[in-house]
């Protein structure tokens, strides 16, 4: 009961800090269902299929709640139920702006909407994606923006936020549910051109050019001075 009510409170925190960023309120609550620990969140019957140890939870959209385990981690806890708050808000943005909203958000590339929870709930600087985006400067392999979208050798929540973290730092996070919205309404093959070009007044070419130099600066240091 007491873990519970501190997730509530963790929820309604996260609820108020993620509508005023992306201008946005829910018109009904979302239910929060928690389980005890993994393995019981392993064996819920709220959706069909099989759950793996690497889910931390999941937004389901048709019923429009989210379900997660306890960790024994606040921290892990705050994180996780704000990611998904995330994507609820996502979600409702999506089906209450647009016919077929849900359709459209599956157009959209998975760093895009998984990139954005990471970066809203974890900030701009994480040492976990940090790690990761050193290793491809190290490597001298940063992939492109485009590569980052139809190769899912690129774990889309660790090159996501890096990405977000970017353009959120270059243009300012009021850029976020503009971009999001955009996106939503002139991507249809997973490309986010159009979107940029309105929003940020570049394209997805040029974006990806500067963010694999910004990586560069951050980390060249680190190419230069270890060895693989």
């Amino acid at each position: 009961e007491t873990a519970a009510k501190d997730a509530g409170r963790m929820a309604e925190r996260w609820y108020q800090r993620l509508s005023k960023l992306l201008g946005h309120t829910f018109t009904v609550r979302r239910p929060i269902i928690l389980y005890a620990d993994q393995g019981d969140f392993q064996q819920t019957y709220t959706i069909g299929g099989e759950i793996g140890e690497g889910t931390g939870g999941f937004t389901e959209p048709i019923k429009d709640r989210i379900v997660l385990p306890l960790t024994g981690s606040y921290a892990d806890n705050d994180h996780v139920i704000g990611h998904e708050l995330v994507h609820a808000f996502q979600y409702d943005i999506a089906q209450r702006s647009f016919q077929q909203g849900e359709q459209r958000m599956a157009y959209l590339p998975l760093w895009f909407l998984e990139g954005m929870a990471e970066y809203l709930t974890l900030g701009r600087n994480d040492a976990n994606t940090a790690m990761w985006m050193r290793d491809v400067v190290i490597r001298n392999e940063i992939p492109t923006i485009d590569d980052v979208s139809r190769d899912m050798n690129y774990f889309p929540y660790r090159f996501g936020q890096a990405i977000w973290a970017y353009l959120a730092g270059r243009y300012g996070d009021d850029i976020i549910p503009k971009l999001f919205r955009n996106a939503l309404r002139t991507s249809v093959n997973g490309t986010l051109d159009d979107a940029f070009r309105i929003v940020l007044a570049s394209n997805e070419e040029k974006l990806s050019k500067d963010w694999g130099e910004t990586l560069k600066t951050s980390f060249g240091s680190a190419a230069t001075s270890r060895t693989l």
